[in-house]
């Protein structure tokens, strides 16, 4: 007689009862491959690929403040990929990229800025979802993955531009929960690797994380795992009163880490258009510079403790009262530091006495002077010699 109710599922009684199995590999049997590099800054001399900075065929973040060139950084990189120009493995190989992008107008923006930095624009690729079920469907991960891995394959991409990476997952995806934010980007990682293409995702900065640019990192607990570089941008002021940006190598869990950071430049650019000029700017790597990332935040998060905001105030106002209402830039950070205030303090102190700044000299002459609003000599005045 069969005990077995009319209500229950159809189950395969072989299938059910199979076990649950380990499958172990030798090591003996893994095919072993070398670490292939998007970008390398080898430079001549140095052992081959030492200076690796974003691995290929895997998922890399650039993340940063507002405000600090990161879009413009994915635009300068996707110029060199689809003109063979970036030193690395694709040197002299021009390739596609997909540039996907939430935040941006390709019209007024994203365009315009490929221009200016150089692009093969034949090479770079808007993508869009086709969908009859849904009217304004759009990327969306994971979703689309093997759809995006195909196209990748089809158009010889190397690079997928992801601006920003967080905005591409699926709505009902909590992004303050690792693992719904790993389960989404794994299969992500998995057909980079399979069809060859390298993703460098754009993230934004926290408030919250201390001097740790890994941990300010939007979404971080889950990127954590997964990137394999991450590229961090910072703002600081230098001695000299001008505004100083600098991008470091923050994680590299396939290559060197300690690689030194570099300096860069936002520059305003004006290009032509069928209707008229159209203002827009590029990212430009500057020289190695002794400043990472990490220090420049280092600094912003202790900046109070080496003196208040008040006491610093009340002694840059001195300062420049016994100066005659002005002096350089560089004096005064030097002799805040021998008073025990950081660059960071000082910087917040100008801002709230308004202070303004000249400029004067060009490449390592130049000077920058600092004035209280009642000394401002004018625009057309040049700066007083230092008196000190």
């Amino acid at each position: 007689m069969n005990d077995t109710p009319d209500w229950a599922p159809n189950v395969d009684k072989d299938d059910a009862e199979k076990p649950r199995k380990l499958v172990l590999t030798p090591a003996s049997k893994i095919r072993i491959k070398p670490v292939r590099w998007l970008w390398d800054t080898t430079p001549e001399g140095a052992p081959p690929t030492s200076h690796g900075r974003l691995p290929m065929n895997s998922l890399s973040i650039a993340a940063g403040g507002p405000g600090l060139g990161k879009s413009q950084f994915a635009v300068w990189m996707t110029a060199r990929i689809t003109t063979g120009t970036l030193p690395g493995e694709l040197y002299g190989k021009p390739r596609g990229v997909i540039y996907a992008a939430t935040e941006d107008s390709w019209t007024y923006t994203i365009a315009p800025r490929l221009i200016a930095a150089g692009a093969n624009l034949d090479l770079v690729f808007r993508v869009d979802v086709r969908d009859d079920e849904e009217l304004h469907a759009r990327l969306t991960l994971p979703k689309d993955i093997s759809l995006m891995g195909q196209a990748a394959e089809a158009y010889s991409v190397g690079l997928l531009v992801a601006d920003p990476l967080l905005s591409m997952i699926d709505a009902s995806i909590n992004d303050y929960r690792a693992a719904e934010v790993r389960a989404a980007l794994e299969p992500l990682v998995a057909a980079a690797d399979r069809y060859c293409f390298t993703i460098l995702g754009l993230a934004h900065f926290t408030k919250a994380g201390g001097a740790d640019p890994l941990s300010r990192v939007a979404g971080s607990g889950a990127f954590g795992q997964l990137i394999r570089a991450l590229i961090a941008f910072a703002r600081q002021e230098a001695e000299d009163g001008t505004e100083e940006f600098v991008m470091s190598l923050e994680k590299n869990n396939l290559g060197r880490l300690g690689l030194p950071s570099h300096s860069y430049t936002i520059q305003p650019v004006t290009i032509d258009t069928p209707d008229g000029p159209a203002y827009v700017s590029r990212f430009v790597l500057g020289p190695e510079s002794t400043t990472s990332v990490r220090e420049v935040m280092r600094a912003e998060s202790n900046g109070e403790s080496s003196g208040s905001l008040g006491e610093v105030v009340e002694w840059l106002r001195g300062w420049l009262d016994d100066s005659g209402g002005s002096d350089e830039a560089r004096e005064i950070k030097k002799a805040a530091k021998k008073e025990g205030f950081s660059d960071s303090s000082v910087d917040r102190a100008k801002k709230k006495l308004s202070i303004r700044a000249k400029q004067q000299g060009f490449g390592r002459d130049r000077t920058s002077h600092w004035y209280l609003p009642e000394a401002w000599p004018g625009d057309d005045a040049p700066p007083p010699p230092h008196t000190r």
